[in-house]
């Protein structure tokens, strides 16, 4: 995944990228929560959506801004929430893999 660094400053750029993914509705709010989770807890992140997979690169933590450094309760906060999500919503999965010293959440939303 190629990082973007102003859409990881910009949260609108982010929600703009959500918004226009083609995505049904339910799932677009769902993730727009999470996507302002993110940005509430102050971690830098990036976004990409293709083939029903929604993949969230977590940089770092702000304000020190260096790649792969993160306050845990940041990232303790994140990962309920999309735990939370996982559990109201059958139809998606979730995985986070390290990707480069940074998290790469991975958000699966199944047909049906």
């Amino acid at each position: 995944m190629q990082i973007n660094v102003e859409q990881c400053r910009e949260n609108d750029m982010i929600k703009e990228v959500i918004s226009k993914s083609g995505l049904p509705i339910k799932v677009i709010k769902i993730l727009l929560r999470i996507s302002d989770a993110i940005y509430i807890n102050a971690i830098n992140y990036n976004v990409t959506i293709g083939n029903n997979l929604f993949k969230i690169l977590l940089i770092s933590s702000k304000p020190h801004n260096k790649k792969g450094n993160f306050n845990t309760i940041s990232l303790t906060n994140i990962f309920f929430r999309i735990k939370e999500m996982e559990k109201e919503n059958n139809n998606i999965k979730t995985r986070v893999n390290v990707v480069n010293d940074m998290l790469q959440i991975q958000i699966k939303i199944m047909d049906g």
